[in-house]
């Protein structure tokens, strides 16, 4: 899996002008996109559970994959 880095500006009424002239500098177009903080820790929240789910289904792989064995693998592993 590859993932993509993702960068999130904090931007203040004290900042605001400093941000607009750097980010359209840097990046040319400004568009906005608003999160509370309530809704920005619900966020932070659905990606623990989503990597708590992902190393749960891992351990039903791993755990499957072991049931499956024939007899005489299984045995040979634990010698």
């Amino acid at each position: 899996m590859q993932l993509n880095d993702v960068k999130i500006y904090v931007v203040t009424a004290e900042n605001y002008d400093e941000f607009v002239e750097e980010f359209t500098a840097k990046n040319g177009e400004l568009a906005y996109i608003a999160i509370s903080i309530k809704d920005y820790e619900n966020l932070s929240l659905n990606i623990a559970e989503l990597r708590r789910y992902i190393e749960q289904q891992k351990q039903v792989i791993v755990y499957y994959e072991e049931a499956v064995k024939p007899e005489d693998v299984v045995s040979d592993a634990s010698q």
